[in-house]
């Protein structure tokens, strides 16, 4: 066997196990940036249901006051007259205690960098009946729902894809 058309081989032998571990390295890369993404989102989701669930327990606790909830979530509230309504002898009004709740709630989701709004639900401002069915919206990222929450879904209640939102619907 003639070894001059063998020299060589071994290196291009190494080198195309080299591609092919590169190749293997930067796929197992791009998948350990989707899990931390896929990671980070569930946090903040985890975040939200902490802060809605807490204020659609207060609401549910404040029966009396449940109607000033929606104009006092969709404006920030201060904390001052929170600890003024709380932190004194007198017994709060049903709307001073959904001030304090709401303004509670606002520091909380500010806390994790999210929005608060409450809306009507969608797909059930036609209904007639009881009372008006509400939901309670948390946002966080680049959706911004100060205004309205279109950023975070749709009229009939579809999720806008790439928002980053999470719904609750009070009873």
């Amino acid at each position: 066997m003639n070894t001059a058309y063998q020299r060589g081989v071994g290196l291009m032998e190494v080198l195309v196990a080299l591609l092919l571990l590169a190749i293997g390295v930067l796929g197992y890369t791009a998948l350990q940036v989707r899990a931390v993404e896929a990671s980070t989102e569930a946090t903040q989701r985890s975040h939200a249901l902490f802060v809605l669930k807490g204020l659609a327990e207060s609401i549910r606790a404040n029966n009396t006051g449940r109607t000033a909830y929606q104009n006092l979530v969709n404006t920030a509230q201060e904390s001052v007259h929170a600890k003024a309504c709380i932190n004194s002898n007198n017994l709060c009004t049903a709307e001073n205690l959904a001030r304090a709740d709401v303004a509670q709630a606002q520091a909380n989701a500010g806390n994790f960098g999210m929005q608060l709004r409450m809306e009507v639900c969608p797909g059930v401002a036609n209904v007639t009946g009881e009372e008006t069915r509400m939901c309670l919206y948390a946002a966080w990222g680049a959706t911004n729902i100060t205004a309205n929450t279109t950023a975070c879904m749709n009229a009939t209640g579809v999720y806008v894809v790439g928002s980053s939102c999470l719904m609750m619907e009070l009873y």
